[in-house]
């Protein structure tokens, strides 16, 4: 890129982004007659449109990031990895949340089960989309899962923990070599209750912002918890886009993919708006509660077959689920239960000890159970943040980011690691290979235990995987292997150049994300956790639902004329839900409409399984990844997917969406209910 392109590419950010600050949505910019209605993209004008700012001259669909646009230089496995901010528990009730006054809280009151405070953003929303009355069983969105209305009192689990966090604006570094300066840039992402605006980031690891991504919650089933999400982000006007040139300060935090009932889902229509907070209440119960199951092991509700691993939460606002993720508003919250025990040094106990702590004195909780979020990103030539809002395919970007810092290091000790892969999106799919040393091509095999954060029926050793946007793959890496200074590379080798998807592509010389560094092993450092090989049995799958007798629905994912749709309609919120009857089961088929694009379907609340997989290549060449629960579904172009679903437990509202999230937040998304 010359100097003139240069200058012409930094103006032409700076006018989209003065666009969308000014309200210029798709429908007043196709008004302008500056949106092809044919292709949903701004018109190829220099100074508008980066396609006219690109290299190719305006042929491409969207500029190429690394190749037509560039982020400034920034040097590899300069910064450290940073650790998620772990959360803990404001307060712990013995038996009920009327232990607390209102006082106790920050604000709004002690949580009650239906909405009392006015800071209470369900209020608002009930006033403003009195449609919204149904959807729960609760015409006030009272709590399910509290004192509510249900006739089954298994279903009811009030919260013994509880959390508050505030949404906020800060400045994040995401690499000390950015143009932005040793400040870093503003972004959003989540507080604790202690938070001072004063106490930025700073790069130590002191903050008490978690900065981006958020912060880490560790959950244990039948342990319930309350989060209370105070929305502090700069006040815009609803739908408006915020300082940052891209986002919303309405927001809805959803919790991917818990069983949770719908109020508390943090679904796209469930608005958080800016000033006042939602309560999400979290049973944390085994799916299955109203078939009558109930744990062997710690008597926890539901079957504990149906148990979760690697949850995540993200934001999730209608139209701009994509942007303010972007903007940094996700984070972690593995669960545990008494076979994935989150403790190895716990002896005597049946269950699975995965790497969690050593027993010497410089070790921590959870020191060897990491979470890291895989997280592309494109900066302008000044080095300030960029989403290309024009790019409808989707937003890729040339910086590779792990927990919100570009390219880290990472020192590890010599022992076993849980490494927890979550794909952030919002479109780059991944293939991930991992390489010992900065050159060659000698690659170590990796242990997979879980897959979408459910574990697998028995333990995968491969060299390879692929990971689509959302999924989570949870690797079990021993790095007692290796001799102190060895390096170990985890490297994307997916060709991908675009939002439609990876090419399919497997490129010679991969990108790499993160440097292993194996350090000398600490002073009487142990290692306690269950040694896992090919083969090693880990939790056993439930009965596939019987779908001899139940109802075959058919979703085909497709687009027209710049708009995404599902079964040829782009999402409208005040269209009729397709409904399920609650313990039923259906058979559910996912076709990809064409066009060459690549889908990852996700489906809230409920793990499906695969019945039947139709493409020209397969997400997993060897099967055994996709044996286990799944909450994502690849897509790749003219695949079709076949799903056992089941319907249990709580009512009311989830969505189904690609979450290549810029695909979700232009129609590509339906709702359904349980009723």
């Amino acid at each position: 890129m010359n100097k003139q392109q240069k200058r012409l590419v930094q103006r032409t950010m700076d006018v989209q982004r003065e666009l969308v600050r000014e309200g210029l949505d798709r429908r007043n910019l196709m008004k302008l007659g500056v949106l092809s209605a044919s292709t949903g993209m701004l018109l190829p004008i220099p100074g508008l449109s980066l396609r006219a700012a690109s290299a190719a001259g305006g042929t491409v669909a969207c500029p190429v990031p690394g190749v037509q646009i560039i982020s400034p230089k920034t040097t590899p496995f300069k910064d450290p990895f940073q650790r998620l901010e772990e959360m803990t528990p404001t307060y712990t009730v013995k038996n009920s949340v009327s232990e607390l006054t209102d006082a106790m809280m920050l604000r709004g009151g002690k949580p009650t089960s239906a909405p009392s405070n006015a800071l209470d953003s369900k209020i608002r929303l009930l006033q403003e989309f009195p449609e919204m009355s149904t959807a729960t069983p609760n015409a006030n969105l009272a709590h399910q899962a509290w004192d509510g209305t249900d006739k089954n009192t298994g279903l009811l689990n009030p919260p013994k923990e509880i959390y508050e966090m505030r949404a906020i604006q800060h400045h994040h570094m995401w690499h000390s070599e950015m143009p932005a300066g040793a400040k870093g840039q503003l972004a959003w992402g989540y507080a604790d209750r202690d938070f001072d605006n004063i106490n930025q980031v700073t790069g130590n690891g002191t903050a008490r912002c978690t900065g981006v991504p958020g912060p880490v919650f560790r959950l244990k089933y039948g342990r319930s918890h309350l989060v209370r999400l105070y929305n502090e982000l700069p006040k815009t006007a609803v739908n408006a886009v915020s300082a940052l040139g891209f986002g919303t300060s309405t927001i809805s935090a959803h919790m991917h993919n818990h069983h949770t009932p719908s109020e508390s889902d943090g679904g796209p229509l469930y608005y958080n708006y800016a000033g006042q907070f939602w309560d999400h209440h979290y049973p944390n119960l085994y799916a299955g509660i109203n078939q009558g199951f109930v744990s062997p092991k710690a008597g926890v509700r539901g079957d504990w077959r149906e148990a979760l691993g690697s949850l995540w939460f993200h934001d999730h606002k209608h139209d701009f689920t994509s942007q303010n993720v972007y903007a940094g508003l996700f984070g972690a919250a593995p669960i545990y239960d008494e076979c994935d025990t989150g403790d190895e040094t716990v002896t005597g106990t049946t269950g699975l000890r995965f790497p969690s702590h050593s027993q010497d004195a410089g070790s921590y909780p959870y020191e060897f159970d990491v979470p890291m979020f895989f997280h592309d990103r494109q900066f302008d030539p000044a080095g300030v943040d960029f989403f290309p809002l024009a790019c409808v395919d989707g937003a890729i970007g040339d910086k590779l980011t792990v927990n919100g810092t570009i390219q880290p290091y990472f020192k590890v000790q010599p022992r076993k690691y849980r490494i927890r892969m979550y794909n952030g999106g919002p479109t780059r799919f991944y293939w991930w290979w991992m390489r010992l040393g900065a050159t060659g091509s000698t690659y170590l095999p990796m242990t997979v235990i879980a897959n979408d954060g459910n574990l697998l029926p028995t333990a995968v050793v491969q060299t390879d995987f692929k990971q689509g946007v959302a999924e989570r793959f949870d690797l079990i890496i021993d790095f007692s292997k290796f001799k102190p200074g060895t390096e170990i590379f985890m490297t994307n080798r997916a060709e991908q150049t675009g939002g439609r998807g990876p090419t399919g592509k497997l490129l010679t010389t991969g990108n790499d994300a993160l440097k292993f560094i194996v350090d000398v092993a600490r002073p009487k450092l142990t290692d306690d956790s269950t040694d896992i090989v090919h083969g090693t049995v880990l939790r056993p799958l439930p009965p596939t639902a019987n779908t001899s007798a139940s109802k075959t629905k058919t979703w085909t994912w497709n687009s027209q004329a710049g708009a995404w749709n599902a079964n040829g309609l782009v999402f409208d919120r005040y269209a009729a839900p397709y409904e399920v009857k609650e313990g039923t089961s259906e058979v559910w088929i996912h076709q990809n409409g064409g066009g060459s694009w690549s889908h990852p379907l996700h489906v809230h609340y409920e793990e499906g399984r695969i019945l039947n997989y139709k493409g020209a290549a397969l997400p997993d060449a060897s099967g055994t990844l996709q044996t286990g629960r799944k909450d994502v579904y690849r897509l790749d172009p003219s695949a079709q997917v076949t799903t056992a679903m089941r319907f249990r437990d709580y009512k009311g509202i989830y969505p189904m969406h690609c979450h290549n999230v810029v695909h979700e937040d232009h129609g590509m998304m339906v709702m359904w209910k349980i009723v």
